[in-house]
């Protein structure tokens, strides 16, 4: 499938910026693969070859869209359906269909223009003012070869990712650059825009739309993973699937094994015990007949000054990735993938939590009977806890109202002025709680929000592309009305995906309570590089900033013992932030 990318332009008036417009047509016309699409006067849009979905006169509709309960992409809409898309400027899309697109809509009247992301869509929508127009984009790469945009480093965004790495905000680390988030409209008429939220897991985690037994939850979540991992292989002839033999890779693999496309399965493997799981790995791929090859991450590879997030406009791409994406392309040119499956936000989807929220949830909604002692045992066997102990912060978070939102900025070796840079950071949208919401449904939709960070730093540009089909709207929106404690059972988390799949994998994966771990090819990398770490980062431009205190940076860098705690970690963060940063000093 061809990748889907796009560029528009949105002017004031059909008089303002006609110069602009020309642009897009004539130089989409020298780009290949590239083509326009629309013109409305005011809305210009050139978009990838690959089947946009035109609704005539009113916009445009790009990557992939999947109506709610279909295995394949909808390749045309009836007018009717285009109608009712236009008529509610969206909000239809939202409600009744899904996938990783982009609509780009012309309000009637040519009073404005509105443009959609879907909710979890890994299809970015950056945007950015030229002159008197508005400029959305795939990519950074097209808004700087139409001449609408000139990259440069916005260095308090930086921090600010520094300080909340996994959870985003529509500003990018980029100056004048902002990305619309999945779930949210923006809304742009007389050059100006605003942003306006479509879609909230608070719509589905609210008490009155709950699955009360967990024989309809099982069902429903069993029926809906198997919808979505067949629409989203359904776009690929062949893919690589990552399969650790972990409960969400391996649930991921039950469902691909019955679809069309050819699956062909990759588990990475680390010199340590903890990251070698190829005995689970083999276990799922034989009991589904899914051909399978053992990847060694091979540590003398890895280049820490090549950031693996080169073409977005965040250094959101972790340096260990670098060994995962060589073996995973690898895997692909020699089988013909044009895609690689993942089973990335999984534990988030699928409630793995490891707090007392749970328990509080039932003691809100049930007392404090019989029905919130199990929950309370079930929790104490996971976490290690005593039973006590467990009811005690239970009763604490249900009665004090013990927030699952409380902000977390990591400070650790970031200098007094960067610090000063971290204060305007606005919080996540979600994380305003409903009236009367439960502990554990809070620290569910907290979850969802780092899988949104996740799904939706994916590269657009990546070849072979990445799908993390766990994370597709209509699952994650059936697990997020599942009642907290009905995940946990037996001493384990995500119980209602072990169920729903215990049919289809061995028992040994569905019972499974180990997880992998690459952390000890991440120490390896520092131990190997530490000496072009220090070199890297000493004089790099985060000391020079001022944003990083050196002498303690080197502290850690300059310790003779094996790498250990957090410090090294933070170390190979920055590491992956100088690295993004110097590639886009030295395009700009």
């Amino acid at each position: 499938m061809t990748r889907a990318r796009f560029i528009a332009l949105v002017r004031p008036s059909r008089e303002a910026g006609a110069g602009l417009a020309r642009r897009i047509e004539e130089r989409s016309r020298e780009m290949p693969g590239l083509e326009p699409v629309l013109e409305t006067g005011t809305l210009s849009v050139a978009t990838s070859a690959c089947c946009p979905l035109i609704l005539e006169g009113a916009g445009v509709i790009i990557g992939s869209l999947f109506r709610r309960g279909a295995r394949r992409r909808t390749d045309r809409l009836e007018p009717e359906e285009a109608a009712r898309i236009a008529a509610s400027r969206g909000g239809d899309l939202v409600e009744h269909y899904w996938g990783p697109y982009l609509a780009i809509l012309a309000r009637p009247g040519g009073s404005g223009v509105d443009a959609v992301r879907a909710p979890l869509g890994e299809l970015p929508c950056y945007f950015a003012r030229h002159e008197d127009a508005i400029v959305l984009a795939s990519d950074t790469e097209l808004l700087a070869r139409f001449g609408f945009y000139r990259p440069a480093v916005a260095w308090d965004a930086v921090v600010r990712a520094l300080a909340a790495r996994d959870l985003r905000t529509p500003a990018t680390c980029l100056a004048g650059l902002a990305e619309l988030p999945g779930g949210q409209r923006l809304e742009i008429a007389s050059g100006q825009t605003r942003r306006r939220e479509l879609w909230s897991p608070w719509s589905f985690a609210a008490r009155d739309g709950q699955i009360a037994r967990i024989e309809d939850a099982v069902e429903a979540l069993a029926a809906t993973a198997s919808e979505c991992i067949a629409a989203r292989a359904s776009d690929y002839r062949r893919s690589v699937l990552m399969l650790s033999g972990g409960l969400d890779s391996s649930i991921l693999a039950a469902g691909l094994s019955q679809c069309s496309a050819q699956a062909h399965a990759l588990t990475l493997v680390t010199g340590d015990a903890v990251g070698d799981e190829r005995d689970y790995a083999r276990c799922t791929a034989a009991a589904l007949g899914v051909p399978l090859e053992e990847g060694l991450r091979d540590v003398s590879r890895i280049d820490p000054g090549r950031s693996g997030a080169s073409r977005l406009p965040r250094p959101c791409v972790r340096l260990f990735l670098q060994e995962s994406t060589r073996l995973a392309r690898d895997l692909a040119r020699r089988t013909g993938a044009d895609a690689v499956f993942g089973g990335g936000g999984g534990d988030n989807v699928f409630c793995s939590l490891q707090s007392s929220a749970p328990a509080a949830d039932r003691l809100l909604t049930s007392g404090p009977g019989w029905n919130f002692l199990v929950t309370a045992y079930e929790i104490s066997r996971l976490a290690q806890a005593s039973l006590p102990a467990v009811m005690h912060d239970a009763a604490r978070r249900a009665w004090l109202g013990s927030s699952a939102f409380r902000p977390f900025r990591d400070v650790n070796l970031l200098a007094p002025r960067a610090l000063e840079a971290i204060a305007p950071a606005g919080g996540h949208p979600w994380f305003s709680a409903a009236p009367g919401a439960l502990p554990g449904k809070a620290a569910h939709v907290r979850l969802i929000a780092y899988a949104q960070s996740y799904v939706e730093g994916l590269d657009p540009q990546g070849s072979p592309a990445s799908v993390a089909p766990l994370l597709s709207q209509p699952l994650v929106e059936t697990c997020l009305r599942i009642p907290s404690w009905l995940w946990f059972e037996e001493g384990r988390n995500r119980a209602v995906a072990r169920r729903a799949f215990a049919g289809r994998l061995p028992a040994r994966i569905v019972q499974r309570r180990s997880k992998g771990t690459p952390d000890s090819f991440v120490a390896e990398i520092f131990e190997t590089h530490r000496g072009a770490l220090r070199e890297m980062l000493a004089d790099g431009q985060l000391v020079r900033r001022g944003l990083i205190e050196r002498n303690r940076l080197l502290e850690v860098l300059d310790d003779p013992r094996p790498a250990s705690g957090e410090g090294f970690r933070r170390v190979l963060q920055f590491v992956d932030v100088e690295a993004w940063a110097r590639g886009w000093e030295n395009r700009a």
